[in-house]
């Protein structure tokens, strides 16, 4: 396989119990979208409740300063975004589901913050592990411009 390309969820390491994926992003008039998915890639069932812990890095996996909002931020209204967090238990080979929401604008004479890399954990305290694409045709991607904040919906069924 290519250096950096996707792997699919079954290749990917278990290391920790859980995977992290996504199928890439869905983008209007500059609104960006990401679905992210976490999966119980182990024996035991994993307890999730609240917002995955979020880092943006760029190319060389150097950590961006974007400011991670939970929930829209107000950054968009999107149906069930701004939900609260409810417990949920993923059982072995089970999914749960998260999400991004990010404006692409740029108005400032600096470069534009573009993320090619997201390290996740399921709460505080958890391991981090990278966000990994699923499909040669999506692709980790936050290209936040010069808006620097990345809302995040809670972990949801």
């Amino acid at each position: 396989m290519a250096a950096g390309a996707p792997t699919s969820s079954a290749t990917q390491p278990c290391d920790s119990g859980v995977r992290f994926t996504t199928s890439g992003t869905g983008a209007a008039t500059g609104l960006r979208l990401m679905v992210v998915e976490v999966t119980n890639c182990g024996t035991e069932p994993v307890q999730i409740n609240g917002y995955p812990q979020v880092q943006v890095l760029d190319a060389g996996r150097a950590r961006l300063d974007v400011a991670i909002l939970e929930g829209s931020g107000g950054i968009a209204a999107i149906d069930g975004f701004d939900t609260p967090p409810q417990p949920i238990t993923v059982a072995p080979g089970e999914s749960a589901k998260s999400a991004f929401v990010w404006r692409n604008t740029h108005a400032s004479a600096d470069p534009p913050l573009v993320g090619r890399h997201v390290d996740i954990a399921t709460a505080p305290g958890g391991a981090w592990q990278p966000l990994v694409a699923t499909s040669p045709q999506s692709a980790v991607l936050i290209d936040l411009g010069s808006t620097g904040r990345l809302g995040v919906r809670a972990w949801y069924r």
